[in-house]
């Protein structure tokens, strides 16, 4: 039997990687001879009444609040996504930049609080010879440097999307008319730009031609309409305009169909 067989094996009975089970039983190990060293101090009680508290007030407390945080930040930033509409290049998810940084912020807080808030000063300084004062700007600097990381990290990973979105783009630009400029671009499952709305058109790829781009001016679509069970997107052309409805598979539609049928609806009105 070979080791890719056992591997397979331990998966399909554990449900995943045989790292993570070993994560698992190395941090279980950890705790458990942490604990038989507690037990030997006299106040393990006092010990034991804090962990269950701390898992309580986690669990009960801070579990829905952070979560409810998070929902709220992430309808914040899709809000102000779909306000601005602006896609050159396209937005990379701030989300997780803001989410690791806040975390560890919160965590290293309650690690240091003790310090932070200079508890038991007389007793740590009796031990050590040194001050609490520290904790605090020590704490600040961290938080600082771990949004500062962050930010670099989001910029570069901007930078990059940028590229990317630049060279899919070169082709559409070409077939801009004067004065014509880019609203919102959507992206697909393979690809950073599938949809290309501007202010006459909206360009999509042209199935039978890989690489090639078809224009579609407001004034000649209905509508568009999104299948949420195939991921795909249908532009329904007026009955002027003879052909099939195009279909475009899309991941993020909302910002994109919103815009549609509103640039739509204005040509729709323009005289022909």
């Amino acid at each position: 039997m070979t080791m890719r067989t056992v591997l397979s094996r331990v998966r399909g009975f554990y449900g995943d990687n045989p790292l993570h089970l070993l994560v698992l039983i190395v941090c279980f190990a950890l705790a458990g001879f942490a604990a038989t060293h507690e037990v030997t101090d006299r106040l393990w009680p006092l010990a034991l009444i804090w962990f269950l508290a701390a898992v309580v007030a986690h669990d009960l407390i801070l579990f829905p609040v952070y979560a409810l945080l998070d929902i709220s930040s992430t309808s914040l930033l899709g809000a102000v996504r779909r306000h601005r509409r602006s896609s050159t290049p396209p937005r990379v998810p701030a989300l997780n930049y803001i989410r690791i940084p806040v975390l560890g912020t919160a965590l290293t807080f309650l690690l240091f609080l003790p310090g932070i808030i200079e508890q038991g000063a007389v007793a740590y300084q009796a031990a050590t010879g040194q001050t609490q004062e520290p904790y605090l700007a020590r704490w600040v600097l961290v938080v600082a440097v771990m949004f500062a990381a962050s930010a670099v990290a989001y910029v570069i990973r901007l930078y990059v999307s940028g590229i990317a979105v630049r060279a899919a783009l070169a082709p559409v630009r070409a077939m801009f008319e004067e004065g014509e400029r880019v609203l919102l671009v959507a992206e697909g499952p393979s690809a950073p730009v599938t949809v290309v709305a501007t202010s006459a058109a909206l360009y999509h790829p042209a199935g039978d031609r890989p690489g090639a781009w078809l224009r579609t001016p407001w004034r000649e679509l209905a509508d568009v309409e999104w299948r949420a069970d195939g991921g795909l997107l249908d532009l329904v052309t007026s009955t002027r305009t003879e052909g099939r409805p195009c279909q475009v598979s899309l991941t993020s539609p909302e910002a994109l169909i919103d815009l549609a049928k509103k640039l739509v609806a204005e040509g729709a009105r323009s005289p022909r």
